[in-house]
């Protein structure tokens, strides 16, 4: 009896365990220092452009404007977006989402956070493009800064948050999962 007892508890203990650890990765708070150590972490080779920077480009008339590509999924673009910025579709080939765009194009790339602008930049250099940069934090960091965003030419006051993980980095009250239906 006594070898059973413990035999469950220690069954008990582990499927605790594992639980917990579970439940203590997903519950634990992102921060930018994390997500910005994994995206270095993995994409060393990209550069990154802080926030500040690209505004203070942007709004420089004297400064050549950089083609700015959104990697996100389209629903994402959808609800906001950087001003004149191009949706790519990130799953079709470098050569068919970039057709006609020269290998010197100032570039900056965005998603959420950073990750998959990173990896897109990656992809980008790989296939020969020169003068490539990801938007440190992305869009996330740019709505936080009360910079502007927009939808259909139009200023727009939300960010799609990707997911409730993901969107820990965003100021909810920024947060905005669908357009707004448009009214006829």
């Amino acid at each position: 009896m006594k070898k059973l007892l413990f035999t469950l508890f220690v069954v008990g203990a582990s499927v605790a365990g594992v639980g917990g650890c579970w439940w203590y990765q997903h519950s634990r708070r992102l921060t930018w220092t994390q997500v910005n150590g994994m995206i270095q972490g993995n994409f060393p080779h990209v550069p990154q452009l802080s926030v500040p920077a690209l505004h203070a480009w942007l709004t420089d008339a004297h400064k050549p404007k950089p083609l700015l590509l959104d990697v996100r999924a389209r629903i994402e673009y959808e609800v906001s977006h950087l001003h004149h910025a191009r949706w790519i579709n990130a799953d079709e080939s470098v050569a068919k989402a970039m057709a006609g765009v020269p290998h010197n194009q100032l570039i900056v790339a965005y998603c959420s956070v950073g990750y998959r602008s990173s990896a897109y930049c990656a992809r980008l250099m790989k296939d020969g493009f020169t003068n490539v940069h990801d938007l440190k934090g992305s869009i996330f960091q740019w709505a936080n800064a009360g910079l502007p965003v927009y939808r259909d030419g139009t200023l727009a006051h939300h960010v799609h948050p990707y997911n409730h993980r993901w969107g820990q980095l965003l100021k909810r009250s920024l947060w905005a999962f669908h357009p707004p239906t448009k009214k006829h």
